[in-house]
């Protein structure tokens, strides 16, 4: 397994060297990072991988509440 995770690690860039991706920072409450973490062990994510993907399920929810509305 740790010949496989090594492989896997040396050939995926670091999303900290592409030029498409940017840090953010922010502070929450302790009892919103803690599901924050919950959300990343059961989903076998790194912090990063979640983030993105809570923020892209959300923007999707908030286009799609939008353009319902706009319908209605």
């Amino acid at each position: 397994m740790e010949k496989l995770r090594n492989l896997y690690l040396a050939t995926m860039p670091a999303k900290k060297d592409d030029p498409n991706y940017v840090a953010i920072r922010g502070h929450v409450p302790k009892s919103i990072y803690k599901k924050f973490k919950v959300f990343c062990l059961e989903r076998e994510v790194d912090n990063s991988q979640g983030l993105e993907d809570l923020l892209s399920e959300y923007f999707e929810i908030k286009e799609n509440q939008n353009t319902k509305g706009d319908v209605a």
